[in-house]
């Protein structure tokens, strides 16, 4: 199966139907909440702010996805430009490239407006200018990771350990600089107390990733640890998991919050997997590809779920409790009110404010209104 991606036109033509696919997304899927609250956020971001600025020319959501769809394809490219370093053959770079491309995470990243598609952009940005040792490069990439509302501190910490181990003191030194600055200014809360959220964080990391592959993932990183080589990249990603790990003791931790730098080391479990199963003969290798088949098919089923979530969410009767629900929900009743003449919504969930506004319904007096939420 691995060697189709020899061919040319098979890959470009994956490529020419994904990102068909991505833009046939971004013209469908109705704003989502957090998109809204991105949108009227007050802090700053590069990606939020050119998003602003193209809202004004183009309607609707459209405005919103430009950037995430160009980053998107950035993205690819960068995670294309850093395989050659992991894999001597065409084909497995091809398909690692493709695994990378179809994570659940990845396809919402590439159509939803949000922080971690340009956090993406910039660890795999700094990958691959340290591969290349373009130092003002990685400079840049680091500082402009302060701009996102993510988990930076993870990756500053993961690069000035490895740095100091490398003795690349250079390096080492302003990352630390970074992580303290990061950590002294409050970009990233930490605090709260113990509540049982680390289920959750599994069950984020499993939509982000699909269940079995996150199994896969999590075992590679541990085997890298053991068995090495552990390069730079497994350095973010493992230091990234750990701590998303501990912090989840004591506070919820956001599917944005680490999971640029776990994607962008998503080429290691396909070079764990690759390695153990052709280090063996040929005829010992049923079981890894029968494995490496299952977990490619629950993938591949998680992904579709993404990409074909409005189909499904009125296959299944529109439940209320889908999580597209949202998406198709709050424009039905802003077109209900607007049609009844109401030029405001009655009360509702905190999270669907911006949603609303976005739609053109401002919030309505509280006092002239019964307080149920939708």
């Amino acid at each position: 199966m691995i060697g189709i991606w020899r061919s040319d036109r098979f890959f470009y033509g994956f490529l020419l139907f994904y990102m068909t696919g991505i833009a046939a997304l971004i013209l469908t899927t109705p704003l989502s909440p957090t998109e809204a609250q991105l949108f009227y956020r007050d802090e700053w971001s590069p990606a939020i702010w050119i998003a602003r600025i193209l809202h004004q020319y183009l309607p609707g959501p459209l405005g919103l996805r430009v950037v995430p769809f160009l980053l998107g394809g950035i993205n690819l490219w960068l995670f294309y430009r850093l395989l050659p370093g992991y894999f001597p053959r065409l084909e497995d770079r091809r398909f690692t490239l493709v695994i990378f491309a179809i994570l659940p995470g990845v396809i919402a990243a590439n159509v939803l407006l949000n922080d971690a598609v340009f956090a993406l952009t910039l660890t795999l940005l700094f990958l691959l200018a340290y591969r290349k040792k373009i130092y003002w490069l990685e400079l840049l990439a680091l500082l402009l990771l302060l701009s996102t509302a993510t988990a930076m501190f993870a990756l500053y910490l993961a690069v000035a350990l490895y740095a100091f181990v490398r003795r690349e003191y250079r390096l080492g030194i302003v990352a630390a600089v970074l992580l303290v600055l990061s950590l002294a200014t409050g970009l990233y809360s930490i605090g709260g107390r113990p509540q049982g959220h680390l289920p959750e964080l599994f069950g984020i990391y499993a939509a982000l990733f699909s269940p079995l592959f996150f199994v896969y993932y999590f075992y590679a990183l541990y085997r890298v640890a053991l068995v090495g080589p552990r390069d730079l990249t497994w350095s973010i990603a493992f230091t990234a998991l750990a701590l998303s790990i501990l912090l989840s003791i004591r506070q919820q931790v956001l599917i944005v919050d680490f999971s640029p730098y776990l994607l962008a080391a998503t080429m290691i479990p396909v070079r764990v997997y690759f390695s153990s199963m052709r280090v063996r003969m040929r005829r010992f290798q049923t079981r890894y590809r029968l494995a490496g088949a299952v977990v490619l098919a629950t993938l591949v089923l998680s992904s579709a779920a993404v990409a074909l979530h409005r189909p499904l969410y009125v296959l299944l009767g529109r439940p209320s409790h889908f999580f597209a629900a949202p998406l198709y929900e709050v424009p039905a009743r802003v077109e209900a009110l607007k049609a009844r003449g109401v030029r405001c919504h009655p009360p509702v969930k905190r999270r669907y404010n911006a949603l609303y506004r976005f739609y053109g319904l401002s919030a309505c007096p509280v006092e002239k209104h019964s307080p149920d939420t939708f």
